[in-house]
């Protein structure tokens, strides 16, 4: 009788499918290392008779689940509540590390100098000495409303049409680095090992993202900076983050991405080689599997 395949089964939403293609890369790649592949919406999560399904299925019959972004906004700590009920060995990026460790203030130590609060006089406080500085939505993505100033005057007319556009938010902060003007580098990492890297080089302006018209450029990390990523690495594998975007402008962190990092799509089109099957295979031996 036949080997069964392991299955693996991707939750996918059409925000996530709008930002990259890794909703379509990623399940392929382990299709194509002989996985069974299925991919369902995460809206398709429920308890069923006290029992956590996911669509028809059992959580049980899949070797891996990975989820690809967050999924609706207005579910989505019902959701990680039915999930986190689950054995999250299975969890290509567990539930607590998708909920704790995505965005800008998880490994601080490694940051520029960041405050964050909700408090307008106490960030005024911090910029009222002057230096430049940059103001940004703690739950921002792709380098929207991100602003550069460098006196206290612009500082306080950001810092106000800020709050009125994100009332009563926790706001970022944050020294501006001038080496950002020579690019920020992305590098994805998976089960803890590095996958690949390039930079992203602001055009026109001081944001990198290449949602806002950065430019990608091929690059090699440095051994101080391999040693950097390393080190963040293994921390997420070790915290349960299974794959992941780690952004530097060395020696500085600037964010880390659980939920859905772009970089497959774009180091494909620098000419690197089909990465999408080292993730595999590191996240298959992370898991043992």
């Amino acid at each position: 009788m036949p080997e069964q395949m392991p299955n693996i089964l991707f939750l996918l939403g059409d925000a996530e499918k709008a930002r990259n293609d890794n909703h379509l890369r990623l399940p392929a790649a382990f299709s194509a290392a002989g996985w069974q592949v299925t991919c369902l919406d995460h809206s398709d999560v429920h308890i069923a008779a006290n029992r956590v399904k996911i669509g028809i299925h059992d959580p049980d019959d899949f070797a891996l689940i990975w989820l690809l972004g967050f999924g609706r906004q207005v579910s989505y700590f019902d959701r990680m509540q039915i999930l986190r009920s689950l054995p999250q060995q299975a969890f290509v990026v567990g539930i607590d590390a998708l909920t704790y460790l995505h965005g800008k203030h998880r490994w601080l130590e490694f940051m520029p100098e960041t405050h964050t609060s909700s408090d307008s006089a106490y960030l005024q406080r911090q910029f009222q000495s002057g230096g430049e500085w940059v103001l940004k939505p703690t739950a921002g993505s792709y380098g929207r409303d991100v602003v550069r100033f460098a006196d206290p005057q612009s500082g306080r007319r950001a810092l106000s049409a800020m709050q009125a556009q994100y009332p009563d938010a926790y706001l970022i902060l944050q020294r501006y680095l001038p080496a950002i003007l020579d690019g920020e580098t992305r590098t994805l990492v998976a089960g803890g090992e590095i996958i690949g890297s390039y930079r992203r080089k602001p055009v026109g302006d001081f944001r990198a993202n290449l949602a806002q018209q950065g430019e990608a450029l091929p690059t090699c990390l440095s051994s101080d900076e391999t040693d950097l990523v390393a080190t963040l690495a293994a921390d997420l594998a070790r915290l349960g983050a299974g794959f992941a975007a780690i952004d530097t402008v060395y020696p500085y962190l600037m964010e880390v991405n659980v939920a859905n990092p772009g970089g497959l799509e774009t180091l494909a089109g620098l000419g690197a080689p089909q990465l999408a099957a080292q993730v595999v295979s590191a996240v298959t031996r992370w898991k043992g599997l």
